[in-house]
């Protein structure tokens, strides 16, 4: 597992905020119908209809999995589900608590977990405990039940989603050092000076002509691209052309905060696709995760590798249980 640094985790908060009703990752694909119904088949086990179990959902994001969890326990029978959501990031605890309609969403580091030992009958977590700390596995042994179990899905480290991540991640790295939105503020504010009278045209004339190389080097990063990403280039490019060609039509001011706000996306974006390419976990690493379930007498594991159709495995899914208990 991985210690996510302080600009993994800002890009994080940034996209729970404006996403609160989004995956982390692209919904309504054969990727997503998958997860949804292995966990399904999984919680359908995993959870009694006629026992009370305490969940708790690590690294919660969207709280996907707490989602399918409760409506499971919507199938007839007498034991009650209590759930638990956990996340690094305020945006996330507090979108999922308002969705979810519970109480218990709470904001906190895995590697320190506020519950007792001992606490849950069931610990789940899709694509987040692998952000944490390696340590952190000491801390989900500590809180399950003996007789509880430990399921999670898990980036896979040279596998499909993390080549993904890491061809969007270069890709917005090459935008970026092209110093585009820049070279477009300073375009701009020499049009808007020409405009108003202040400045000569040739002012404008050169900064236009310094611009116009990073745009068309734009235009043949977008052409050399099949990535998913490049509908969101394609759109940036038509928004900022129609700004640029209508410049006297739109506040200078406004101008200037989308620049500035759409530099700080891509930011985001490309420090949540290093986060995510960062926190993929090979076979060694999920081993030592598994120690501190060994330890404490956990003898049931199972590291399954997850693909779609004949695609490269995504994702690890591993549980933990004891078959003595």
């Amino acid at each position: 597992m991985n210690d996510i640094d302080g600009c993994g985790l800002a890009a994080w908060e940034s996209h729970w905020q404006k996403t609160s009703n989004t995956a982390a990752f692209e919904e309504s694909t054969p990727l997503h119908t998958y997860l949804q119904i292995h966990w399904s088949n999984f919680l359908k086990q995993a959870i009694s209809p006629h026992n009370d179990t305490k969940l708790i959902d690590l690294a919660c994001g969207k709280g996907t999995v707490s989602e399918l969890a409760a409506s499971q326990d919507n199938a007839v029978g007498t034991g009650r589900l209590d759930i638990h959501c956990v996340d690094a990031t305020f945006s996330a605890v507090t979108n999922v608590a308002k969705r979810l309609n519970i109480s218990t969403a709470v904001q906190a580091n895995c590697a320190s977990l506020p519950y007792q030992n001992d606490s849950f009958d069931l610990v789940v977590s899709q694509f987040g405990i692998e952000y944490a700390p390696a340590h952190s596995a000491n801390e989900f042994a500590r809180i399950l039940k003996s007789s509880g179990r430990f399921a999670s899905v898990i980036h896979y480290k040279n596998g499909a989603i993390y080549q993904d991540c890491n061809e969007k991640r270069k890709l917005i790295e090459k935008v970026l050092s092209l110093n585009l939105f820049e070279k477009a503020q300073v375009a701009f504010t020499a049009g808007y000076a020409v405009v108003d009278g202040k400045l000569p045209l040739q002012v404008f004339q050169k900064a236009d002509a310094d611009f116009a190389p990073v745009i068309e080097q734009y235009k043949q990063l977008i052409i050399s691209t099949n990535s998913e990403v490049k509908s969101l280039l394609i759109q940036i490019l038509k928004d900022m052309g129609f700004m640029y060609e209508n410049i006297a039509s739109h506040r200078e001011q406004d101008v200037s905060d989308w620049l500035t706000s759409t530099k700080l996306e891509f930011i985001n974006f490309k420090d949540r696709m290093s986060s995510m390419v960062n926190a993929a976990m090979d076979e060694e690493q999920i081993c030592q995760m598994l120690a501190p379930f060994l330890a404490k007498g956990f003898t049931q594991t199972i590291c399954e590798r997850l693909s779609v159709d004949n695609d490269p495995p995504f994702a690890w899914f591993v549980q933990i249980a004891n078959i003595n208990a």
